[in-house]
């Protein structure tokens, strides 16, 4: 076996060195000197036949496959460290860096205070965020970039996994000001023509899904006046009149608490559900703190008023 010739001490400082980005940062962290640090690199390389890093201006950069292999051995080295803690009884405390995706709204209004919550219950236990669309968080998933991401409905790469945690209502609305303008609002299709529209993402896919489950229209043809990607972007032009647009119904509430006029079209029928599922690739085994939050989150989503 390969593994019979490496100390493990050499992935460990290997591991400290992708993760600090220096050499003198991991030196000082596992006590050792910067040339020893530059040394067990290098006899890791020649005995992988491999090269780890690249040195660009100063700069310690993993090479694609020195960042393959960062992966690997970050998780696998935290697992060991929480088992062994395990085995040996003693206080076993969740630890480590948890690497996830959210979408920018949903993720602001409940996933970081979820984050937040568990924070105080495991301390030791820290968070990196990235926000995007799921098309953005497939592509990282893939990449061995997140442990999971949120994400809405999207068709992910067959290799990613996919469990429902919660959702949010879509609902159409625009500024009473505005709709004055058209006469009394209406969900005929006569009237919904008249108006302009603010989307969110290239060629409406969110508009397009509520006019598919409430008109039975199988594609959206109005006219739009401005496509951005941003929830809030979208809600600030939709409130200051310049078209109507699909928002999430917590946004919704919480302008119409600050006082927006906004008018929300169809609110006795049937809703339309945002489902939002927590996506990680097929197979991988995630460590215990990730374990551990995304139980957190399964526990909580569902139960909350969205």
């Amino acid at each position: 076996m390969i593994l019979d010739n490496i100390n493990l001490n050499l992935l460990r400082i290997f591991e400290s060195v992708c993760r600090n980005g220096s050499m003198t940062k991991a030196a000082h962290e596992i006590h050792l000197t910067q040339s020893g640090v530059s040394q067990n690199i290098k006899n890791l390389e020649d005995l992988l036949g491999l090269a780890l890093f690249d040195r660009v201006k100063g700069k310690t950069i993993p090479t694609p496959k020195g960042h393959e292999l960062f992966l690997v051995v970050k998780k696998q080295l935290g697992e060991l460290e929480n088992t062994l803690a395990h085995l040996l009884d003693e206080d076993f405390v969740l630890k480590g860096e948890i690497h996830l995706g959210v979408p920018i709204e949903y993720g602001n209004s409940f996933v970081l205070p979820l984050a937040a919550q568990f924070s105080q219950i495991h301390p030791k236990v820290s968070f990196k965020f990235f926000y995007g669309h799921a098309s953005q968080m497939n592509h990282m998933i893939l990449k061995g970039e997140l442990d999971f991401a949120i994400v809405d409905s999207f068709h992910l790469d067959n290799q990613i996994e996919t469990f429902e945690v919660g959702y949010e209502v879509h609902t159409l609305c625009g500024s009473k000001k505005y709709l004055s303008k058209f006469g009394v609002p209406s969900m005929t299709k006569e009237f919904l023509s008249r108006l302009d529209y603010v989307t969110y993402l290239e060629g409406a896919p969110v508009l397009t899904g509520w006019f598919q489950h409430h008109l039975k229209k199988c594609y959206f043809e109005g006219r739009v006046k401005a496509t951005l990607m941003d929830v809030q972007g979208v809600a600030q032009l939709v409130a200051h009149g310049l078209g109507v647009g699909v928002l999430p119904k917590h946004v919704v509430e919480k302008r119409l608490k600050a006082g927006s006029d906004l008018y929300v079209f169809g609110q006795e029928m049937n809703p339309l559900y945002n489902r939002l599922s927590l996506a990680s690739l097929k197979g991988r085994t995630l460590s215990f703190q990730v374990k551990a939050f995304v139980e957190h989150l399964q526990s909580n989503l569902k139960s909350l008023p969205q």
